[in-house]
């Protein structure tokens, strides 16, 4: 049964998934006999949720359902199980993982960290200072990508290349780092100041959870003036410029399908991004503002926790949306 939508209802949906190591999706490069070990060894505080970046979504649901604000009880819970997991040692651990492994959960699930960091620096959580060392190894090596990324990745799961960048602009631009926020301004320029008619009558794929052309304008509206945003997404994307897409609302056939359950989260990020999209345009150009509605309530419909194959990603999704996350807070 689906849920109601309700902040509280979304950290209890991350509650129930953080620690549960099965089933668990590794998905690891094996250099020898040695690393073939149970998650909970290899990376012991993002080893639940089915994989790592679905952990650090959950982590995320809850620091941000904190600052929103939930009842009492609620609270206390989600802050035990931050303490439990944020600790020093750990987090260790997880550094020299990922020392081995530079190109791990990159682009996607590192960019998530950066959004983790994020929050708790927001916030001004002493659990932050926990993370520092990953946080410095997930902005090294997204810049490694970076100085790698000769060509966008227009895909629409997680090595698309839009969503990442943006997710890593807003680290940068609340972190204050002029060098990353250079780095991502320039990639993004130089990748899509020249698109023109993205081809979105090709979208959705059938396992996309994130739409190539909407991440895309999302991502210029972060590096780009008001007026250079409305006269490139005139070009590059008129269909939206025009309010006339998206045209449909995406439909998941199977929502205990892996896969098939991005489609609901594909609902929940284009819902988002259309109005991240009109704000920086600073108005919705016409039916864009019905349509965003139409995908957040389809979005929030395809949230059934009894199937994990949805639960254990889908709040992160939810609360990104209903919170609007992705309107910037610079850190002071």
């Amino acid at each position: 049964m689906p849920i109601d939508g309700k902040i509280e209802e979304l950290a209890q949906l991350a509650l129930s998934c953080i620690d549960r190591e099965h089933p668990y999706y590794l998905g690891l490069v094996l250099h020898s006999e040695t690393d073939l070990k149970l998650p909970r060894q290899l990376t012991p505080v993002f080893r639940g949720a089915f994989d790592w970046h679905s952990a650090v979504h959950c982590h995320w649901t809850l620091v941000r359902a904190l600052r929103m604000g939930v009842e009492e009880q609620l609270a206390d819970r989600c802050r035990a199980a931050l303490n439990t997991s944020l600790n020093e040692q750990d987090i260790e651990q997880e550094a020299r993982f990922v020392d081995d492994r530079p190109g791990f959960e990159i682009p996607y699930g590192r960019a998530w960290l950066l959004q983790l960091c994020t929050e708790l620096k927001e916030t001004r959580d002493p659990l932050a200072e926990n993370l520092v060392p990953l946080e410095k190894r997930a902005r090294r090596d997204l810049l490694g990508w970076c100085s790698r990324l000769v060509h966008p990745i227009r895909s629409g799961q997680h090595d698309q290349s839009m969503f990442s960048l943006g997710l890593f602009h807003d680290w940068a631009v609340s972190n204050q780092d002029e060098e990353c926020v250079e780095t991502v301004g320039s990639i993004s320029r130089r990748h899509h100041g020249e698109d023109r008619h993205l081809p979105c009558q090709f979208e959705p794929s059938n396992h996309d959870f994130l739409s190539p052309s909407l991440a895309t304008a999302d991502l210029m509206r972060r590096v780009l003036s008001r007026d250079e945003f409305g006269a490139w997404i005139t070009q590059a994307h008129p269909e939206v410029a025009a309010g006339k897409w998206p045209s449909f609302i995406a439909h998941c056939p199977d929502p205990s399908d892996g896969k098939l359950s991005h489609l609901d989260g594909l609902n929940l990020s284009r819902g988002w991004m259309l109005d991240a999209i009109a704000d920086g345009l600073g108005e919705y150009p016409p039916g864009i503002e019905t349509m965003a509605r139409e995908h957040e309530v389809a979005g929030f419909a395809g949230i059934h926790p009894e199937h994990y194959s949805g639960s254990h990603w889908l709040a992160s999704f939810a609360m990104y949306l209903m919170t609007k996350r992705w309107k910037l807070t610079e850190l002071s």
